[in-house]
């Protein structure tokens, strides 16, 4: 019996065209630049693989087709909803969680504080 093999994940490198507030609406795999096109050419990959991205102003929309505007408009909805998403489920939560990490914080440094105080207290008192 042979043992099955994992999969090999490689990472895969693209190109993104959006707008200028970050917002991308079109993305396309790329084979990754060579070490000497990164260096002579400045590239840099980030974390998502994207090492190349064009940014258009909101005025280039009005140069697309139908298909393309159709398309665009999905994409920037359900970026428009995920943030509102995130805003409403997530970040109250963090803040939360800051809430209580600030009350931990606090009770330490008041722990830390009563034990270095009792130590000099014992000192002054020998």
């Amino acid at each position: 019996m042979t043992r099955k093999r994992k999969p090999r994940r490689r990472m895969v490198y693209s190109t993104t065209a959006g707008f200028n507030d970050g917002s991308v609406i079109a993305c396309g795999p790329e084979r990754k630049p060579s070490a000497k096109r990164m260096k002579e050419d400045g590239i840099f990959i980030d974390d998502d693989g994207v090492f190349k991205e064009s940014h258009y102003s909101a005025s280039y929309w009005k140069t697309w087709d139908v298909e393309q505007r159709v398309k665009a408009v999905t994409i920037l909805a359900n970026r428009l909803n995920t943030r509102r998403a995130i805003r409403e489920l997530v970040l109250p939560e963090i803040a939360g969680i800051a809430a209580t990490l600030d009350r931990i914080e606090r009770r330490l440094d008041a722990i830390e504080r009563s034990v270095d105080g009792g130590k000099s207290s014992q000192g002054a008192a020998e």
